[in-house]
C-alpha cells in the first residue's frame, strides 16, 4: 500500500471519526434517550407538590429575590398550583413519546427539549450533573436527523416512495438507507465526552486517588450509597475498591484518547465504550447520583458503527422467535396497509407475506377449499419450524412477537380475557374489513381507490429550501454552542483556569445559564468526601408528639451512619443545599412550607406542626480501611419557629 493511499484512508476514517454517524445509531440513541427522558419526568411527579408549585419549599417567585444566580428559564415559572405542573408534565411526555416513535422528529425533538430545560431549570437546589448531560444531549443532537431511520417519519416516507401493489412486493426488499450522516453535531458529541472524562481525570489529584482508597471513601457516604455499593464496602475485601478507583483514572483518562483517534477506530471505540458501561453501570449499582451514569451511557449510541449496528442487528435476529409466514387478504385494503406497515416494522427479516391471489401457496396443512371457507380468518400465521399454525388474536400475536421488542406486548394478546377481547374485535373488523377500507379511502391492496393515479411524492422546492435552511441552522446553532461552552468551560473547571484566564462574555453566560449547559466536571474530585451529614427535624404536633417528618419517628441525634441508610436523590440534594450558607435566602420558603397546613413527608395532612426547628448534623466518616464509625463534627440550626394553632373543631 502506497503512502498516499494509506493518508487518504485515514483521512477518511478520520471525517467519519469526527463527523460521521449512522442512521440507524441515531435512531436507537432516539429511541433510548426519549425512554430515558420520560422516566425522568415520571419520577418527578411524586415531586410536583413539594418542588415544582408554590405549595412547596420551592415557590415559583423565589427568582424575584436570586438575581445574582445569573440567567435562567423555565416555563415552569409561570405556573404556580400543582395541577397546572401536572398538566405541564403530562404535555412534556406526550411530546416525548412523539419524539420516542418519531413522528415530526424535529418538531418534537424542539419542544421536548424545551419541556426538559424548563422542567430541569425550575428548582436548581435539586439538580445534579445528570440533568446538565442530558440538557447537552438536547442541544447537542438538534442538527442530527434522529427521525432518519427506526421513526414513523421513515416508514411514512418509505410507504409513500414504495407503493407494494401486491402481497408479492412485500417480500422484496426495498432500499435501505445506510448513507453516513455527516454533521458537527457528532463532533459536539465526541467534544462532550473528551471534556467529561479529560476533566474528571485531571482534578481527581488527591491523596486518596493515587494512594487507591477513594472509592472507599465514597462507598461511605450514606447520602448517596445504594444497598448494592454497601454490600460491597462490607463483604468485598478492600483491595477489589483500591483496584476499582485505580481503574476509574485509567478508564477515564484513555477514553480521552481512544474516543477520539482515527487508527484502528472501529476497535478502539469498541473496546472503550465496553469499559465505560462497566465504568458507569459500577457507578450507577453502587450510587445513587440521579440519571448520570444512565444519560452518559444513552450517549454512547450515537458513536457506533455500521458494524456495530449490524452485529446488534444479527444478535437480536437469533434472539427473535422463529420464522413466521403470515397469509392475509390482501384484496382488503385495511388488511394489506397493515402488512404494508409489518414488513416495514420487520428490521430482523423474520416475516413472509402471502396474499390470497391465485398463484400465492396455500398455509400448510390447507386446502383451498378449507382456505375459502374460512375467509373471514383475515389472518393466518404459520411457524414452519414448529408446525404450528395460528388464526385471530394468536395469529396477530406471532406476528407482533417476530418485531423487534415485540415480546414486550405481544404477550399481552394472549393473556385470557384480553385474548377473548382482542378475538372480538378482531371477528368484527373482519366482517365488515372492506367497508372500512372503502370509509378510509383505501382501495384493493391498501392503495388509493381504483382509477386514481398514482402521485410521486417528491419534495416542494420551497421545503427543500427550507431543508436546507434548517440544515445551516442547526449546524451554526451547535457552532456557536460550541464557542459557549468553550468559554464556561475556562471558568468553570480549576485545572484551565489557572492555565488560561478568562472573561466570559456576557452572551456566552447567557446561553449556559438559560440551557443550564454548564461544564464544570470534578466528580469526586480532588478528593473524594470525608464528611456527610443531614437534616433533622424536630417537628412538635398538636397533640404533643415531636416528631421528624423525614422519617415520621422521633427525632435522632446520631451521625448519619446510625441514622439513615439513604435519601432519594431529590430530597437528599435538597437537604444538603438548604443547610449551606449561600442558599440562606431561600430558606424562608422551607419555613413557609413546614408552617402550612398539609402533607408533609412521612406526615399526613392532618397532623399539624406548632412549633419546628430545623438542624444540620455533619459527621467526619471514618477511614474506611479501619472500619470505625463516623464521629459528629458539627451541629447547628438552620431554621425555627411556630405556628399557630388550629382553631378547635366545634
Amino acid at each position: 500500500m502506497s503512502k498516499t493511499t494509506w493518508r487518504q484512508r485515514l483521512g477518511w476514517t478520520g471525517l467519519r471519526t469526527w463527523f460521521g454517524a449512522d442512521p440507524r445509531a441515531l435512531g436507537l440513541f432516539r429511541i433510548i434517550f426519549g425512554l430515558l427522558a420520560m422516566a425522568d419526568v415520571i419520577r418527578r411527579i411524586p415531586y410536583i407538590e413539594l418542588f415544582y408549585s408554590n405549595d412547596g419549599v420551592n415557590p415559583n417567585h423565589w427568582r424575584l429575590f436570586t438575581h445574582a444566580t445569573g440567567y435562567q428559564f423555565s416555563l415552569l415559572f409561570g405556573l404556580s398550583r400543582p395541577g397546572e405542573v401536572l398538566v405541564f408534565f403530562l404535555l412534556t411526555l406526550g411530546c416525548l413519546a412523539l419524539f420516542t416513535l418519531g413522528w415530526r422528529t424535529k418538531l418534537f425533538h424542539i419542544l421536548s427539549a424545551v419541556g426538559m430545560w424548563s422542567i430541569h431549570a425550575r428548582t436548581p437546589l435539586i439538580e445534579n450533573g445528570g440533568d446538565v448531560v442530558m440538557n447537552l444531549w438536547w442541544l447537542w443532537t438538534l442538527a442530527l436527523p434522529l427521525g432518519r431511520r427506526l421513526s414513523v417519519d421513515a416508514l411514512l416516507a418509505d410507504l409513500r416512495r414504495r407503493p407494494d401493489r401486491a402481497a408479492g412486493d412485500l417480500n422484496r426488499a426495498g432500499p435501505v438507507d445506510l448513507a453516513v450522516v455527516w454533521s458537527i453535531g457528532v463532533t459536539a458529541v465526541l467534544w462532550q465526552y473528551a471534556v467529561i472524562y479529560f476533566f474528571n481525570t485531571v482534578h481527581k489529584n488527591g491523596g486518596d486517588w493515587k494512594n487507591g482508597s477513594a472509592l472507599a471513601w465514597v462507598l461511605e457516604q450514606d447520602r448517596i450509597v445504594t444497598g448494592f455499593g454497601r454490600w460491597w464496602a462490607e463483604t468485598m475485601p478492600y483491595w477489589t475498591t483500591e483496584a476499582l478507583t485505580y481503574g476509574t483514572l485509567i478508564i477515564e483518562g484513555a477514553a480521552v484518547v481512544l474516543l477520539l483517534t482515527p487508527v484502528f477506530g472501529k476497535w478502539a471505540r469498541r473496546i472503550t465504550i465496553a469499559s465505560l458501561i462497566g465504568l458507569h453501570g459500577g457507578i450507577l449499582l453502587m450510587t445513587d447520583v440521579g440519571y448520570f451514569s444512565h444519560t452518559m451511557m444513552v450517549g454512547y449510541l450515537l458513536l457506533i458503527s455500521p458494524e456495530d449496528v449490524n452485529l446488534l442487528k444479527g444478535l437480536l435476529r437469533r434472539l427473535a422467535r422463529r420464522p413466521v409466514q403470515v397469509w392475509y387478504d390482501s384484496d382488503c385494503g385495511v388488511c394489506h396497509l397493515a402488512a404494508r406497515i409489518g414488513t416495514r416494522l420487520d428490521r430482523l427479516d423474520t416475516l413472509t407475506w402471502f396474499g390470497r391471489e391465485a398463484e400465492a401457496p396455500l398455509p400448510p396443512g390447507w386446502t383451498a377449499e378449507q382456505l375459502a371457507e374460512t375467509r373471514e380468518h383475515t389472518l393466518i400465521a404459520v411457524e414452519p419450524d414448529r408446525g404450528r399454525v395460528y388464526t385471530g388474536a394468536r395469529a396477530l400475536a406471532a406476528v407482533v412477537d417476530a418485531l423487534p421488542g415485540g415480546r414486550l406486548v405481544g404477550w399481552l394478546i394472549r393473556v385470557p380475557g384480553l385474548r377473548h377481547a382482542v378475538d372480538a374485535a378482531y371477528s368484527a373488523f373482519a366482517a365488515r374489513r372492506h367497508r372500512v377500507s372503502a370509509w378510509i379511502g383505501l382501495g384493493v391492496c391498501g392503495l388509493a381507490p381504483a382509477g386514481t393515479a398514482a402521485v410521486a411524492h417528491e419534495p416542494m422546492p420551497a421545503r427543500r429550501s427550507l431543508s436546507r435552511v434548517g440544515f445551516v441552522a442547526g449546524q451554526l446553532l451547535i457552532v456557536f454552542g460550541l464557542v459557549c461552552t468553550s468559554s464556561q468551560l475556562l471558568v468553570e473547571n480549576h485545572w484551565l483556569r489557572k492555565r488560561v484566564p478568562h472573561t466570559q462574555p456576557v452572551w456566552a453566560k447567557a446561553f449556559i445559564g438559560y440551557g443550564r449547559f454548564f461544564q464544570g466536571w470534578s466528580m469526586f474530585a480532588p478528593s473524594a468526601p470525608k464528611r456527610d451529614g443531614g437534616l433533622i427535624i424536630e417537628a412538635e404536633l398538636e397533640d404533643g408528639r415531636v416528631v421528624d417528618p423525614q422519617t415520621g419517628e422521633a427525632p435522632r441525634f446520631e451521625p448519619i451512619s446510625q441514622r439513615y441508610q439513604h435519601w432519594d436523590q431529590f430530597w437528599g440534594s435538597y437537604s444538603m443545599r438548604i443547610a449551606s450558607k449561600r442558599n440562606a435566602g431561600m430558606r424562608k420558603f422551607f419555613k413557609q412550607w413546614l408552617a402550612r397546613p398539609g402533607r408533609k413527608l412521612k406526615l399526613s395532612a392532618d397532623e399539624h406542626i406548632v412549633r419546628y426547628k430545623v438542624w444540620w448534623l455533619g459527621d467526619q466518616t471514618a477511614d474506611p480501611r479501619t472500619k470505625g464509625p463516623p464521629t459528629e463534627v458539627e451541629r447547628y440550626v438552620v431554621i425555627e419557629g411556630r405556628v399557630p394553632r388550629r382553631p378547635a373543631r366545634k
